[in-house]
């Protein structure tokens, strides 16, 4: 009871703060800290104008009647900026309260405005806050789209997020389930219409040699050309998607995961087959964290008032429908940033497009043993790896399960003891 007073009670503050129109006089904020700028600095001439910035030309035409009435001053209210600080601060550690009192509340926070010119990608989803289209591709890949047809087998796409120092990562990727994934697809378990390696721009020209070098020789990396920095994956995961959306939206499936993840490739596909790639749903393991007030996920009580987030995976191992991709990007447009990818796109976006977040814990485990038991291998999906050897370990400890060099002892529930069949193929549940 006390739980939904509260949330009434912030719900009817933050309907009152979002009509806040902050002048610049009255409301400047310091442009080192905040999460929105760090979307907004140009680091060098070397990277491209980040996304809340839009540059308007004598050409563009302004958007349609609803977006002129959102920015009528019908709309907005000034107040003083203490005053709303106060507004604010009452918001502090109530519920979150959903994806669109969230984007106008950052509206109100920051004063944020549409940008004109941008065509929107679903006028449905309201005014366009982030330029989604315009990411520019110094390094690309072929596009999947011609081979999507090529047999009757499930299509999927495989998006590897990685550092573009990172050489050493990538290396042991392809030597391991990458290359494992690849015989499968052979074998027409699965037919793998496209694969790469999703880097930003480096932070000296002598590792853009080498990641130039790198393309040479295996054609699987796609450059964003953007800031690749850790509170930047957000922009990253979005440029994927609008890369996706243009060469490969047709796939069925596309896993999205990160370079310290190991693939276990056979439960892999035995998921990917139980899926239905027509339904607008995303699949992952879900996080169960509050925000954070220190560390390496901190974020502010200006920038995230409430005492939750919205329900997200973590963004090491997600699937995503090819269906959804169109969606998930139209919603991206119409959000205001987070540093966080995983909240972004799984809590945020997801929400705004109306697809539905499907948990399973054994699609994502974020720890096992240096050396993976043959239990953990056998009922196991997708798990984080804290080296290259781990990595590498893992990818032994997987193939000697299912060469039955190991073995899995099970407990059954009357007390009896079974060995796992390493062919036999489990059923992974999701929840509804």
């Amino acid at each position: 009871m006390v739980t939904v007073l509260r949330l009434r009670i912030g719900v009817l503050l933050l309907s009152f703060a979002i009509v806040v129109y902050v002048s610049l006089g009255a409301f400047q904020t310091d442009v080192t800290h905040g999460i929105h700028d760090a979307f907004i600095r140009n680091h060098s001439q070397f990277y491209v104008q980040p996304l809340n910035t839009y540059v308007n030309s004598t050409n563009i035409i302004r958007s349609v009647q609803n977006e002129q009435m959102w920015l009528s001053d019908q709309n907005f209210t000034v107040i003083q900026r203490e005053f709303y600080l106060y507004l604010a601060s009452r918001l502090r550690d109530t519920p979150y309260p959903g994806v669109e009192n969230f984007t106008r509340y950052v509206i109100a926070q920051s004063g944020l405005k549409p940008l004109t010119g941008v065509k929107k990608l679903r006028p449905d989803f309201g005014p366009v806050l982030n330029d989604v289209t315009f990411y520019r591709y110094p390094i690309a890949i072929q596009s999947c789209q011609s081979r999507i047809f090529s047999n009757n087998a499930t299509t999927l796409f495989v998006a590897i997020i990685s550092a573009p120092s990172y050489f050493h990562k990538r290396k042991i990727i392809r030597q391991t389930w990458l290359r494992d994934l690849k015989m499968r697809s052979d074998l027409g378990s699965v037919n793998l219409v496209g694969y790469a390696f999703v880097v930003g721009l480096p932070e000296n020209e002598e590792i853009q040699k080498q990641i130039e070098e790198e393309n040479e020789t295996y054609r699987d990396i796609l450059q964003i050309e953007m800031i690749d920095h850790y509170y930047n994956l957000t922009v990253k995961v979005v440029g994927l998607l609008n890369w996706m959306n243009d060469y490969c939206s047709q796939v069925d499936f596309v896993l999205k995961i990160d370079d310290d993840v190991y693939v276990n490739t056979k439960n892999f596909l035995t998921v990917i087959r139980s899926l239905n790639a027509s339904e607008q749903s995303n699949y992952g393991s879900i996080v169960d964290s509050p925000p954070l007030r220190e560390g390496k996920w901190y974020i502010s009580w200006d920038d995230w008032p409430w005492s939750n987030y919205p329900m997200y995976f973590s963004g090491a191992a997600v699937i995503l429908p090819g269906c959804t991709i169109a969606p998930l990007l139209a919603a991206a447009q119409t959000i205001p940033y987070l540093p966080f990818d995983d909240t972004f796109l799984t809590g945020l976006c997801t929400s705004k497009a109306g697809i539905k977040v499907r948990d399973s814990y054994w699609l994502f485990v974020a720890w096992v043993e240096d050396v993976p038991n043959p239990c953990d291998v056998y009922t196991t999906v997708t798990w984080l790896t804290v080296s290259v050897e781990h990595l590498n370990r893992s990818h032994w400890a997987t193939k000697d399960f299912y060469e039955n060099l190991t073995q899995c002892i099970l407990e059954e529930s009357d007390g009896t003891n079974r060995t796992a069949d390493p062919m036999e193929d489990l059923v992974f549940s999701f929840s509804v």
